[in-house]
């Protein structure tokens, strides 16, 4: 198997689940969620030969995707908007008729709430639940380590206010 072959699967297999968390977490739904993670991957294939090793394999990564979820989100926000609400309202319809797995329905509403979040707050909390260092955040959405802090006190608190509200 080709050098670049390998690395990728391997890049891969350690990188999906976080990468495809923070897809999830940027689109607040599945088949959005899946289309960008392809089109990380495809990002990380096109661009491996352009990674340079001195810095970090998975702040070069979740930097591809973040910029990726920015590009698409910007594209499709006139769209989006359109459809945000009715999606919102048909898939918690749904969800709530999913049974009794009371959990998986709270992270579901939680990353429909984290969805309606500006992208760089989406980002930041997205990043934070996947336990990255407040140095790691900083590094790859662009910010000062203090500034970090303050965004995510200031997205809990928001959070914490919206999952209260979400479907009253």
């Amino acid at each position: 198997m080709h050098h670049k072959e390998v690395k990728f699967k391997e890049i891969y297999k350690q990188s999906k689940d976080k990468i495809y968390r923070l897809c999830l977490g940027f689109s607040g739904n599945k088949a959005e969620a899946d289309d960008l993670f392809q089109e990380v991957y495809i990002k990380v294939w096109n661009n491996l030969s352009s990674f340079r090793k001195e810095s970090n394999i998975n702040t070069w990564i979740y930097r591809i995707a973040t910029n990726t979820a920015i590009l698409s989100a910007n594209k499709s926000a006139k769209t989006r908007a359109r459809m945000d609400q009715l999606k919102l309202e048909n898939e918690f319809l749904t969800l709530d008729n999913s049974g009794p797995d009371y959990a998986e329905k709270e992270i579901m509403k939680l990353y429909k709430v984290i969805a309606t979040l500006k992208e760089q707050d989406r980002i930041i909390i997205s990043l934070f639940l996947e336990q990255h260092s407040y140095i790691e955040i900083a590094e790859i959405v662009g910010i000062s380590v203090s500034n970090v802090g303050v965004k995510i006190n200031r997205i809990k608190k928001s959070l914490t206010k919206k999952m209260n509200s979400y479907g009253k």
